[in-house]
């Protein structure tokens, strides 16, 4: 246990020590903040002026639209780049150095998964205070004790997929060229794959569909709910219940999969069903590099 907590300090240092890694495990969250600022916003707003009156809680419903997509980005691109320890350790044989002393493969393997989780619980939460700051500056509300509870769980689901995920991905990567490579793929993918850049909605059928079936965005829905709960009744008070439930399906607050309308609870099961898959997933590829 002594060894493992030393290894994890260990990588957290040498994450830490490396400021242009730190800067780029953010640069997708920037890309989308960007967007957001140009014309994801008023796209947004626009189109929901035709199905209600334009108002301040308008703008904040939207801002936490936003928000919520950030958060889950945030989670995958942190863990990720946290896993570049380990491709460096492994690259420069740093990995065999441990060896020599009397660690397992195994545990040296968890120190890295270990300080990815804490990485990835340590940026969401410094992340949801600046996006709680973000949304009462323009305009909005805090969330309620309940509701604050409920993100803080939810953030730590998804830091939990994202590191199991990740994990699942970097096993099969071997040198700090082809883990760039993986990292532009990932984080250019999680802001579609999240619902983020286009509304589901927006989108063919296929890529609907291939967009709930993600994990990940299951904790977008989660989060998006979460925030979304108290706006989303007051920007659409007195709208017919038909173009309420037409703004969630379209811009993905709630999932209608086959024609069917997935539940809270089943998107807890789809991420929980997942990280357990992942992990066992993980652990025999694992296995069988190190035979």
């Amino acid at each position: 246990m002594e060894a493992l907590s030393s290894l994890v300090q260990r990588n957290s240092k040498v994450f830490r020590r490396d400021k242009t890694q730190v800067f780029f495990s953010l640069l997708s969250v920037l890309i989308v903040l960007v967007l957001y600022a140009v014309f994801l916003q008023k796209m947004q707003v626009d189109a929901i002026e035709q199905m209600t009156e334009a108002t301040p809680e308008l703008v904040t419903m939207v801002n936490e639209w936003l928000v919520a997509g950030l958060l889950s980005m945030i989670a995958v691109s942190t863990t990720l780049a946290a896993y570049g320890v380990a491709v460096k350790d492994l690259e420069s044989k740093a990995q065999a150095d441990f060896l020599t002393a009397p660690i397992s493969r195994a545990t040296i393997q968890l120190s890295y998964v270990i300080n990815a989780l804490i990485i990835g619980c340590i940026f969401s939460f410094i992340a949801l205070i600046g996006c709680e700051i973000f949304i009462v500056a323009t305009g909005g509300e805090l969330l309620s004790f309940r509701n604050f509870v409920n993100v803080v769980g939810i953030l730590f689901l998804s830091v939990l997929l994202a590191s199991v995920f990740n994990l699942f991905l970097v096993l099969f990567v071997n040198t700090q060229n082809s883990f760039s490579t993986l990292g532009t793929i990932v984080g250019t993918a999680i802001g579609f794959l999240c619902g983020v850049y286009v509304p589901v909605g927006a989108l063919p059928t296929f890529a609907q569909n291939l967009i709930m079936y993600f994990p990940i965005s299951h904790t977008t829905l989660l989060l998006r709910n979460a925030f979304m709960e108290s706006s989303i009744s007051k920007v659409f008070e007195g709208a017919p219940a038909s173009q309420i439930d037409e703004y969630k399906k379209v811009y993905g607050i709630v999932y209608d999969l086959h024609g069917n309308i997935l539940s809270t609870s089943t998107s807890i099961i789809i991420i929980i069903v997942s990280i357990l898959v992942l992990a066992i997933l993980s652990i025999i590829i694992f296995k069988k590099k190190n035979k």
